[in-house]
């Protein structure tokens, strides 16, 4: 596959975005530690640069369905507008310290080969370019740092996104779990406790943006279903998959490297 031009110029492409008022420059001393992932909606760059521009919001990268990729700001000394209220890890605010990444799709189609050939081709770039930045550990979606939000949640890039793909070509970690454990029920959205509490601070010692208040709260809700949707963990046939169960608690105790399944069976 060939580079595209965002690639061969270190990332910085020669395209000029008509929304660059809608960015700031990252805070001093401030460099990329995460990588956003999040889709269009809309179904080509023509019309998301028109939605982007009437919201006040912008990314730092598209990439098209074809695989074109086109940069809008500086992945170095900008911050893109497209988290809003968000956190990963602790740190609030991700729009100083991620890279926004949009790929056109309407929410419902699978992602086609050539666009994710050149997200590969992208991440393997912004690896080169920082060193210090995991993404096996710090590649995310826009849903994931954004479990903190009232009302309507994003949930991209939704469960159509190929995260196992990526993962095996080293951008991400994904765990096979089986039908029988995503079919056993732990905790629900009557649930309450201590069991919920444990939960709750697993979560958030993954980087969600949760607090422990042993109620599935809405923020809950959220955590677990956008965790379901990028680690095919749902209860079978619940939608929105906002269930835990047991192939959800196998996959966080692996991230987390610790035995969490047993914490939170015997609290």
């Amino acid at each position: 596959m060939s580079k595209s031009k965002a690639i061969e110029n270190n990332g910085i492409s020669n395209t000029n975005s008509p929304n660059c008022k809608y960015m700031a420059p990252r805070p001093e001393g401030v460099k990329p530690t995460c990588v956003v992932i999040t889709y269009s909606v809309s179904k080509d760059i023509k019309t998301v640069r028109e939605v982007l521009d009437e919201r006040g919001a912008s990314v730092h990268y598209i990439i098209d369905k074809d695989g074109t990729q086109k940069e809008y700001h500086n992945d170095l000394t900008d911050q893109a507008f497209y988290a809003g209220k968000s956190s990963w890890k602790g740190e609030v605010g991700v729009n100083k310290f991620g890279i926004g990444v949009m790929l056109i799709n309407d929410a419902k189609s699978d992602f086609p080969e050539e666009q994710i050939g050149q997200l590969k081709e992208f991440l393997k770039d912004v690896t080169e370019r920082y060193p210090n930045l995991d993404l096996k550990h710090d590649l995310v979606g826009l849903g994931e740092v954004t479990v903190n939000r009232e009302g309507n949640a994003h949930i991209a890039p939704g469960s159509k996104f190929p995260w196992k793909e990526l993962a095996e070509a080293g951008f991400g970690r994904y765990f096979e779990t089986t039908q029988e454990q995503k079919s056993k029920l732990l905790l629900s959205l009557d649930s309450t406790g201590e069991k919920v509490n444990t939960l709750q601070e697993n979560l958030k010692e993954y980087g969600y943006g949760v607090e422990s208040t042993s109620t599935f709260d809405q923020f809950t809700q959220q955590a677990v279903r956008v965790f379901n949707d990028r680690y095919g963990t749902g209860l079978p046939n619940e939608e929105p998959p906002v269930s835990w169960t047991e192939a959800g608690q196998d996959v966080l105790s692996q991230l987390l490297g610790q035995t969490v399944l047993e914490q939170t069976e015997n609290a």
